[in-house]
């Protein structure tokens, strides 16, 4: 009998009295900018009560990849004073819980990734050639904090050949937390029109003045890559064997006649608009010239994209 009363006894003082127990953790990590009770404790049961406990803030969170402690004590005696919990509270567990807050490490094989990544996305735009980013030094490892991330490249050139930086842009649910340059070189290898033999200014180009060379392009402006393009064509310049041969160094006819009717096109995004418009001038390829809209009688001013063809500058 009273070996039975010192069980009963054992086990009064072991347990608790009905309540809810709440155990503070030894160590935790967060993702958010702040802490909560639900991060650093345990609870013995699973009701409306402890969820909503579990979502109070205690304190803020560290900057990523740091650590703070935090004293138990206070936050137990906080609870108590200020919340009106007519349910008992047990606390037990740690008088100082470490936090240490999570982050997203991004490598220099992550950054150059991504570069080789926007470079590939934007292909159908770039020469048929061999192209490769050289940095001029690996881009130092960092650090942001987790959450949705998303990236934005800009190349030092618009029209990325002969960019010789590119800006990557890091953004953490929408806020921007990381803005690097990536400097190097932009190697465009690909097979270019050169002089196989002396070519004088203002002769007429035939087979026999061309051939081609493999070459890196990416500090020419629109080199030839067809000798068909130019078959036939003046030259502006005289040229030494080997010389590479731009388009701008090429006379070419207007693509477009003054007051010859043209169709004029809209783009933007997935939106496209032609109309009809009458050119006020001559143009050659990619020259920009004045179009008067039929309809509106409005002078618009034009990039010329082919024969008969141009687009709106927006």
């Amino acid at each position: 009998m009273f070996r039975s009363l010192l069980i009963i006894l054992a086990l009064c003082v072991a347990a608790p009295a009905y309540g809810l127990v709440i155990e503070f953790k030894e160590s935790a990590t967060v993702d958010d900018t702040s802490v909560t009770l639900g991060d650093i404790a345990v609870f013995d049961e699973d009701t409306e009560l402890t969820r909503s406990l579990a979502s109070q803030n205690v304190a803020q969170a560290p900057s990523p990849g740091q650590e703070i402690q935090l004293q138990t004590r206070s936050i137990q005696q906080y609870f108590d004073t200020n919340l009106n919990v007519t349910t008992p509270i047990y606390w037990r567990g740690a008088e100082t819980t470490h936090v240490v807050r999570n982050v997203v490490e991004i490598n220099p094989a992550q950054v150059l990734g991504i570069i080789d990544t926007f470079l590939d996305q934007n292909k159908n735009d770039l020469p048929q050639a061999e192209i490769r980013f050289i940095p001029t030094s690996q881009p130092l490892p960092f650090v942001i904090p987790t959450g949705e991330l998303r990236w934005e490249v800009i190349p030092s050139d618009p029209g990325i050949v002969g960019s010789s930086r590119f800006s990557i842009i890091f953004r953490v649910d929408g806020r921007v937390r990381k803005n690097m340059s990536v400097r190097g070189h932009l190697e465009v290898i690909t097979k270019v029109v050169v002089a196989a033999t002396e070519i004088r200014k203002g002769e007429v180009l035939t087979s026999q003045h061309l051939t081609t060379a493999v070459q890196d392009i990416s500090n020419l402006r629109e080199p030839c890559l067809d000798p068909r393009e130019i078959l036939g064509k003046k030259i502006t310049r005289s040229f030494k064997p080997g010389n590479v041969i731009l388009l701008s160094q090429v006379d070419f006819p207007p693509m477009v006649q003054k007051g010859e009717l043209v169709r004029m096109i809209v783009s933007k995004g997935s939106l496209r608009l032609t109309a009809t418009g009458v050119a006020r001038s001559d143009g050659k390829k990619n020259e920009t010239i004045q179009v008067q809209n039929i309809n509106s009688n409005k002078i618009v001013y034009c990039r010329v994209s082919g024969p008969g063809i141009v687009e709106v500058a927006l």
